[in-house]
């Protein structure tokens, strides 16, 4: 499905995809030298906000649950984005023989939707030519032994097992895995069960929710795409996004609203000054997020300090709690950036989904119940497909960028991916995929960041990590 966009919009890709396109090669050596130092995590999904006057992540997710989502064409194309991911990953650990892998789940079995996403994401990874199985991390549901039948939204069944440790090596129903994969943001606390596993684990399980924060994130990606800018030759602020933290809140109890409050206030102004620069006449707003929270619980959208010090007690529930009724006291105040994306006169984001630095595909984020300004993951969502192929049409004619990492070996791009840039030199006029693909590629290199940032600081304290 092509979304719809305004003129401004799409005058915006086509500039900055011109100018990414003209320094395409700078770009490519820049990205290497990044993805080398701090390769990208195993995947990632990124929701954009494009909103004609900027195109900017908005969140992303080292545990992506929407596989579901993905338009089947690109489905269809993934398999081999996985397997040339995972080959990456057994040069870099010298393991050329992976070929079992364990998934594990978030532990829960009322959300048949995310349970859809898990065959989805184990039919990617068989497809691969992998052989899987799925693990249970926890305690089994109490009157249930494993392994655990999971439903998923469409009657389609998956079975996993207890997890079990012997010696450092982790199991599951008998099956002895290679590698692990997470699909369990671990939001309601670290698992340290996990720490004394040697066999590889990807993403990280220490960069969780119980650790990770979102401003830290937008703080490696807003470095990134200052520097990415400058070497393409346009304005930064136009892929940047302002965020800042606020730490030790208790809405509930009334801690921090005067500190979130002069964070709004301040971030305000700065976005108002911009606008003011860039001609925009539309008022500036914040959101105010949970900053270690996902599935959209802890947001709020504020258009003054103000509203914040007057913020009345249901919000302040709202605002306290996030999910798995885990309590929030640290937030992160982010420059509001509307969307000018519509399907169905609804609005809409992009959401993409990258292996690596591969993008294997995404879908459109829109809302029945929430207008341009507000937060889309909430109630009355709805997920549209949202294929490579579309992200090519609506600026036509357009050339292809090419996959930049090349399978997450990030030191050793694939040849196709070099042949095509080569191809591609005297292309025409860049697509859609080159500027989102691009914003996502980034903030998948940001998320890299976060994860050496870990590394360093777990190796000081003699603790393993894998990224």
């Amino acid at each position: 499905m092509v979304p719809a966009t305004n003129p401004k919009a799409i005058e915006l890709k086509k500039m900055i995809a011109t100018c990414i396109q003209a320094k395409r090669r700078e770009l490519w050596d820049w990205h290497m030298s990044h993805a080398k130092l701090a390769p990208p995590p195993f995947y990632c999904s990124v929701d954009l906000r494009d909103s004609g006057h900027k195109i900017v992540p908005v969140d992303s997710n080292l545990y992506p649950a929407g596989f579901n989502n993905i338009c089947p064409d690109d489905l269809r194309a993934a398999p081999a984005v996985f397997r040339a991911q995972i080959d990456g990953l057994g040069v870099r650990l010298k393991h050329s023989g992976i070929r079992k892998l364990l998934i594990i789940p978030e532990s829960h079995t009322s959300n048949s939707n995310y349970i859809e996403n898990l065959h989805y994401l184990n039919q990617l990874l068989t497809q691969a030519g992998y052989e899987t199985q799925l693990g249970w991390y926890g305690p089994m549901p109490e009157g249930v032994t494993s392994p655990i039948t999971l439903k998923s939204a469409t009657e389609k069944t998956l079975q996993a097992h207890s997890l079990e440790i012997k010696d450092g090596i982790l199991s599951a129903g008998g099956f002895v895995p290679d590698m692990i994969l997470l699909n369990n943001d671990f939001s309601g606390g670290y698992p340290k069960l996990l720490d004394s596993v040697k066999q590889p684990i990807f993403p990280s399980h220490q960069l969780g929710w119980h650790s990770r924060k979102k401003s830290e994130h937008f703080k490696y990606y807003n470095q990134l795409a200052g520097e990415f800018a400058a070497i393409a030759g346009f304005d930064p602020w136009m892929i940047q996004i302002d965020t800042v933290e606020v730490d030790h809140v208790d809405f509930n109890e009334d801690q921090g609203i005067e500190q979130a409050a002069q964070a709004v206030g301040e971030l305000l102004k700065r976005t108002q000054d911009a606008y003011t620069r860039h001609g925009i006449t539309t008022p500036p707003f914040a959101f105010i997020k949970n900053n270690a929270g996902t599935y959209g619980m802890g947001i709020m959208v504020v258009h003054s300090a103000e509203e914040v010090l007057k913020m009345n007690r249901r919000t302040k529930n709202k605002m306290s709690v996030g999910k798995n009724k885990m309590a929030i006291h640290s937030v992160a105040v982010q420059e509001g950036v509307p969307t000018a994306t519509l399907i169905d006169r609804l609005a809409a984001e992009p959401v993409i989904y990258v292996v690596g630095c591969d993008l294997i595909g995404g879908f459109l984020r829109t809302n029945t119940e929430r207008g341009t300004e507000d937060n889309l993951n909430s109630q009355g969502m709805v997920f549209r497909k949202l294929c490579m192929s579309d992200l090519k049409s609506p600026v036509a004619h357009l050339t292809s960028d090419g996959d930049e990492a090349g399978g997450g070996d990030s030191a050793h791009p694939p040849s196709a991916a070099q042949d095509q840039l080569d191809e591609e030199e005297d292309g025409e006029e860049p697509l859609l995929e080159l500027v989102y693909g691009s914003i996502a590629r980034i903030s998948a290199l940001a998320t890299g960041l976060e994860l050496s940032a870990a590394k360093a600081a777990q190796i000081s304290q003699s603790q393993p990590l894998h990224v």
